[in-house]
């Protein structure tokens, strides 16, 4: 988790450049939205998540923002849901205090709480949360079936209770084609991933661990607006970076850039990669660790 958390300390800021609000994940487009503005599909990726949960907008329960960022989804819940208290863990220093400044300017630091948690081994107690939700931060966990996620994710949820993510996924294991292999690789690399998660070893994973009534929804093409997004912020960034700095980035931004232009092309192998919202119910008690699942990663 070292290299997580060197990448989002480096490279986080330069988030900023792909939305005001620091919504650091993909936007889905709904029909009759407008394509061009980024911003309100970032926000309703937020809420595609939230809704999803099942929450009614007077719940008074907890919910958990597992790979938080700077709180951006964070807040939208603590506007949209006025009873509900919302925690944020993350790895990251800095996250946490400008998390927390900006929920201050918000005026909801009464329901809202930042932990500098690592979400694989947790201090929270069992059976603590109403819900729980991961918006492209599971992919942070190793191994294909990212159980250490999956299990603490268990552990926390109240039984009967959902849990909620939005990743990007591989589909299946065998070998890619030489450029979009290293395209992949460097994808990985430079976002402090070891790999995504491979779907079906992930929804065996979910099953292994105690979770029903599991949802999956390919929204890759809802995303695809945004990703278009891509070429234009980063010439926009670059051009910024050229007059403040005259391009002096280290290596971990550039790899950061690198592996945003990587990306799109990545996404178009819809054989290999897609994008989807996950919803899974706590059923039973968390089960076993997860063996057989043939875990490690392979390049």
């Amino acid at each position: 988790m070292q290299e997580v958390v060197r990448y989002y300390t480096e490279a986080g800021q330069d988030y900023e450049a792909w939305s005001r609000d620091f919504n650091m994940h993909f936007g889905y487009y709904r029909a009759g939205a407008n394509p061009f503005v980024l911003e309100r599909m970032l926000e309703e990726m937020s809420w595609q998540v939230l809704r999803r949960l099942g929450l009614e907008s007077d719940s008074d329960g907890r919910i958990l923002d597992l790979g938080c960022g700077l709180g951006a989804t964070i807040r939208l819940a603590a506007r949209e849901y006025s009873k509900l208290q919302i925690d944020g863990s993350t790895l990251v220093p800095w996250q946490i205090a400008q998390a927390e400044q900006l929920t201050a300017k918000d005026l909801l630091r009464d329901r809202v709480h930042f932990y500098q948690v690592d979400y694989t081994a947790s201090p929270f107690p069992h059976d603590t949360y109403d819900g729980v939700y991961a918006l492209e931060s599971a992919c942070h966990d190793a191994g294909f079936a990212k159980e250490s996620f999956v299990r603490e994710a268990a552990r926390i949820l109240k039984t009967g209770q959902r849990l909620v993510l939005a990743d990007g996924f591989i589909k299946g294991t065998q070998s890619m084609n030489p450029f979009l292999s290293w395209c992949y690789r460097r994808v990985c690399q430079n976002w402090a991933l070891e790999t995504f998660a491979e779907i079906e070893r992930f929804i065996a994973c979910l099953k292994c661990n105690g979770f029903e009534d599991i949802e999956v929804e390919d929204v890759s093409l809802r995303i695809a607006p945004s990703v278009m997004h891509i070429p234009w912020v980063t010439l926009r960034f670059l051009i910024r970076q050229l007059f403040e700095t005259r391009l002096r980035l280290n290596r971990v931004r550039w790899g950061h850039i690198l592996a945003c232009v990587l990306s799109p092309i990545v996404g178009l192998a819809r054989s290999r990669f897609g994008y989807y919202i996950m919803t899974a119910r706590k059923g039973r008690e968390s089960g076993d660790p997860v063996n057989g699942l043939g875990d490690t990663p392979t390049r």
